[in-house]
């Protein structure tokens, strides 16, 4: 029931956080990333992210295309979204396509902008999420 292309999903992730492994900061990608243990930061400009089953991350997402299926709390801004039934999320997502699986947990204000309208922008609602906490 994907609508993410098989290729863009199962290709070869450039960046991997281990199970193991808890990183913090902001992480500028060009590729893909799957998160399998914790991230708290941000991730801009990525080709796909995926938060997997053991993954969790808290901080804002910018990038092509996003599947969660772990804990996620902050904003969403990608041009696909697939929140599948394990996952849970917490925040504020803007897209132009959304799946979203029965069983999943989501707590979020949910914005699909249609092809007339003008692209994400994942930066501008990270800016605007900044100003708001000053």
């Amino acid at each position: 029931m994907s609508f993410l292309d098989k290729e863009d999903k199962a290709g070869e992730y450039t960046s991997v956080i281990s199970e193991q492994c808890q990183f913090q900061g902001t992480l500028d990608l060009q590729g893909s990333i799957r998160i399998d243990g914790t991230l708290e930061g941000n991730i801009d400009n990525a080709k796909l992210v995926t938060v997997s089953k053991t993954g969790t991350m808290k901080g804002d997402v910018a990038a092509k295309g996003a599947v969660i299926i772990g804990k996620m709390e902050g904003d969403i801004c990608v041009e696909e979204l697939e929140i599948l039934s394990e996952a849970s999320l917490k925040g504020n997502i803007r897209t132009k396509s959304i799946l979203i699986e029965k069983g999943a947990k989501v707590n979020a204000t949910i914005i699909v902008v249609t092809d007339g309208e003008e692209e994400p922008q994942g930066e501008e609602i990270i800016e605007a999420k900044k100003e708001k906490k000053k």
